[in-house]
């Protein structure tokens, strides 16, 4: 059998069961929306070098960068946000004490 690392044996750290839900649940909200970034993407490149007829190219545009926002700033927001409030929720029960 494994040996636990020792980060567990270490009387101090304890794994707090709400931090790694929450932390768990941004993972998934971040590679969702990542994806969803990319299938906007794809779609509006599609739409730029006119593989789908009727669909004006300048939509096409948009949706890319549509899709690179969503990819790129929007997970980043996200983590940034998350990181924060738990600073900041550290800082408070750290206060309390």
């Amino acid at each position: 059998m494994k040996q636990q690392s020792e980060k567990y044996d270490d009387p101090i750290y304890v794994a707090d069961p709400e931090k790694e839900k929450q932390a768990k649940t941004l993972h998934y909200m971040v590679s969702i929306i990542r994806l969803l970034g990319i299938a906007i993407l794809m779609l509006g490149i599609a739409i730029a070098l006119g593989r789908l007829a009727g669909i004006p190219a300048a939509v096409g545009y948009i949706l890319v960068v549509i899709g690179l926002v969503q990819t790129w700033v929007v997970p980043l927001k996200m983590v940034r946000s998350f990181v924060k409030r738990q600073v900041a929720e550290d800082a408070r029960k750290s206060q309390e004490l």
